[in-house]
């Protein structure tokens, strides 16, 4: 199998971090790495100053060479190192605003998973509640994995899934997670966090009856967290089980908005410092 990886950068830092951390992801992997850089439409508004149509072109002119002159040099930059003989990469420069770009590109290549880094852990804020990725969560099927700036590749050996029995998950949808738990033997570790007063539904309990059968085969165990927050369970989780890669499912961006949204007084994404993978829940 040969898989396909977006990899969106910006030339940062953040982003290089991500290039590496999934080049290891996918070690000893037949995987195509496509690099997208995207230039907004914003970037070149000509203002006040600059308003003729010919100031305009040559204003995109220059950010459009940028972007391929970037796009070259970080090909040059990954292959002057020793690259595995399984990887190919190939570079891809879009005007187009962010979240338009990326979806484009999944849709054109087939992508199988985004991997993009974030600026720290402000920076998973913005990957799951800001403007950009936020709507990009919604317009991608492909599973979309953040790489904090901190973060550097080890192999997992403790995936932490958050879950709250409500979701019926699709087995298609939990194959990436099941690649990267089988590849480095990982022990996937689900857990519910359950608050005061509150106990599991009938529903609750048919749901953790079917992720049973569909965890089975992988090593997995579950755990039921209460008296205490959602966004401080995951955080203590995270800690006292020394998880390396949090998984969770996109379904309307409601648990991961009620995880990371701004109405927690001490919000969890301030705290975390490990990848976060997001799969998509649609049809399939």
């Amino acid at each position: 199998m040969r898989h396909r990886v977006l990899i969106p950068t910006d030339f940062s830092d953040n982003a290089w971090n991500a290039i590496d951390y999934a080049i290891s992801l996918y070690s000893g992997e037949e995987t195509v790495f496509f690099l997208l850089n995207s230039y907004s439409p914003n970037a070149i508004n000509p203002g006040e100053v600059m308003t003729s149509s010919a100031a305009t072109k040559t204003l995109l002119d220059a950010v459009k060479s940028s972007s391929k002159a970037g796009l070259k040099k970080s090909l040059e930059k990954i292959l002057s190192g020793k690259t595995d003989k399984k990887h190919t990469f190939e570079a891809i420069s879009k005007f187009d605003y962010f979240a338009s770009a990326v979806a484009e590109v999944c849709r054109e290549e087939k992508i199988d998973m985004v991997v993009m880094g974030t600026s720290g852990s402000s920076g998973l804020k913005e990957i799951l509640v800001g403007s950009n990725t936020a709507s990009l969560i919604g317009k991608i099927e492909s599973p979309l994995l953040a790489i904090p700036e901190s973060a550097r590749f080890s192999p997992p050996k403790e995936i932490g899934f958050a879950t709250d029995y409500n979701t019926k998950y699709k087995k298609k949808n939990l194959e990436v997670l099941f690649r990267i738990a089988g590849k480095f033997t990982s022990d996937i570790r689900i857990y519910h966090v359950l608050q005061k007063k509150d106990t599991l539904t009938e529903k609750n309990k048919q749901v953790r009856a079917e992720m049973e059968k569909r965890f089975s085969g992988h090593n997995h165990s579950f755990f039921l967290l209460t008296d205490t927050s959602l966004s401080d369970a995951t955080r203590i989780f995270i800690e006292s089980r020394n998880i390396q890669l949090l998984c969770m499912i996109a379904k309307k961006h409601s648990f991961l908005q009620h995880l990371f949204g701004m109405s927690h007084t001490r919000d969890m994404c301030y705290h975390i410092d490990i990848p976060l993978l997001i799969l998509q829940n649609e049809a399939g």
